[in-house]
């Protein structure tokens, strides 16, 4: 029998939970608005806004300069399916550098939700096949307890990891988050050198 797909907001609110003192980067959009209702602003989040696409190459170079601070034990990114396929050939980069502290999370709804609806190329393209292809683990995780115990399975292995994560198309209301970007980038630096 199949997991009932999760709604994003419930995707983001065991992803905070789990993780609420490794660094998180959270691609553009409706993610980073729901993110923000349901956890609140927080230090360890890095807000990458209108750089579609971005989300995983900012993770790739966070996570190697990490990778001797014993302080964080992943780096996440959350990203969604339309923004992966923007920049899919990081995949690439991934398998050949290996970041070890590297756990990508996509949270998959099939369609570019804020503008309109549009599907993606999501449902021809299977994510976790293309992780592994490249070199790195990746799998398939369905609804919230799948999700968990996924995450706390990861803290314990060497990365870098791929999550895929089908999540429903419900976009609940939230306010803009009109934040500067500077701003933001500064807040994520002074927390990780804290």
């Amino acid at each position: 029998m199949r997991t009932a797909r999760l709604s994003r907001p419930d995707a983001l609110r065991i992803i905070a939970e789990l993780l609420p003192d490794q660094p998180i980067i959270l691609t553009l959009g409706g993610t980073i608005r729901e993110m923000f209702s349901v956890a609140g602003r927080r230090p360890n989040h890095l807000h990458v806004l209108d750089s579609m696409g971005l989300s995983v190459p900012i993770g790739v170079g966070l996570a190697l300069g990490l990778e001797e601070d014993e302080r964080y034990t992943r780096v996440t990114v959350i990203e969604g399916d339309g923004s992966l396929l923007m920049g899919f050939s990081v995949l690439s980069t991934i398998g050949l550098l290996q970041p070890r502290k590297l756990l990508i999370i996509v949270l998959d709804n099939g369609v570019y939700l804020a503008t309109g609806g549009q599907p993606t190329a999501a449902s021809t393209t299977d994510f976790v096949a293309a992780a592994r292809a490249c070199g790195f683990e990746a799998r398939d995780v369905e609804g919230a307890a799948g999700l968990r115990q996924a995450i706390e399975d990861m803290m314990t292995t060497r990365g870098p990891v791929l999550l895929r994560l089908r999540v429903g198309i419900e976009a609940p209301p939230t306010p803009y988050f009109l934040e500067d970007p500077v701003v933001l980038a500064e807040d994520f630096r002074r927390w990780l050198r804290r």
